[in-house]
Parts: C-alpha cells; structure tokens; sequence
C-alpha cells in the first residue's frame, strides 16, 4: 500500500508538505521489478518518472551496439527518468535504467505531474528546483568520471 510515509521516504519528496504530498498519492503507482529486468532503455519515449522505494537500479549508456557502460546507481529514496519530466519537445530516456537487485519502484506519468503542477504551481517548483539540484550533482560526478579516464 502506497501512504504518505512512503512518499516521505523519497528524497526529492522529503521537501513538499502533506497536502502536496496527499495530492502526489492520488497519482502514485508502485511497480515491481525482478534483478536483471530493464525498466526502460536509452532512447524510448520518456513518459514515466520513478523513484525506488527498496532495491537497486543501474543507469547505462550504449558505447556501441553490444557494450553498455554502467554510469550510476540509483538505490532507495533516489529518483530516475527525469526526462519525462525536463525534456520539452521529444522525450527520451537518454540512459538505460537495468534492475540490479530486486525493486520496488513508485512510478508517475508525466503527463498526470504536469498536470498537477499546473494546479499548484508552488509544488511544481519545488519539485522542478530539487530535480535541477540532483542532475547537476549527477552532472558533476560524470564529469569527475570523465576527468578520471585522462589521468
């Protein structure tokens, strides 16, 4: 069963208050997945944003046509598929998200956030100010992987 607590439990969520959070339940879907399932792969449509309530799931980008390169983990209370959400015009996934243990997942359309959002503007800051923190953390430590590869 999904509550408030639950929600409280992701970290992105942790900033909006009950009644923003009462509203995002009303929305909320919880999905399962098994070790080794892809939830969706670089490139498909970006139509759900996700968030793990238990396990872990690997973010990975295509080298080539045989080899994907694992670039991050996200594990409980962490959020992915925010292309759903910041991409404005075709939206895509721009890594593939494989599940490494066992998941739990909520998961949100981004058409039913927008939605919402357009409702109550202040909860869609919030939620829009969080995501633009954690992908620039993201972004940094890529580009300290990155940096890595050319020591």
């Amino acid at each position: 069963m999904i509550d408030l607590n639950g929600l409280k439990s992701i970290i992105l969520l942790s900033y909006l208050n009950d009644s923003m959070l009462e509203n995002l339940l009303k929305i909320t879907n919880m999905n399962e997945y098994r070790a080794g399932d892809y939830i969706f792969n670089e490139g498909d449509e970006a139509e759900i944003l996700y968030a793990v309530i238990d396990g872990k799931v690997g973010l990975e980008m295509e080298k080539n046509s045989s080899t994907r390169i694992l670039i991050d983990n996200i594990t409980q209370g962490m959020m992915l598929g925010f292309s759903a959400l910041v991409d404005t015009e075709e939206k895509s996934y721009t890594t593939s998200a494989r599940v490494l243990t066992d998941t739990k997942l909520f998961a949100w359309k981004a058409e039913d956030l927008e939605t919402l959002f357009s409702q109550d503007y202040k909860m869609g800051f919030l939620f829009i100010k969080r995501i633009a923190k954690i992908v620039k953390t993201r972004l940094q430590i890529r580009n300290v992987q990155f940096l890595d590869i050319y020591k």
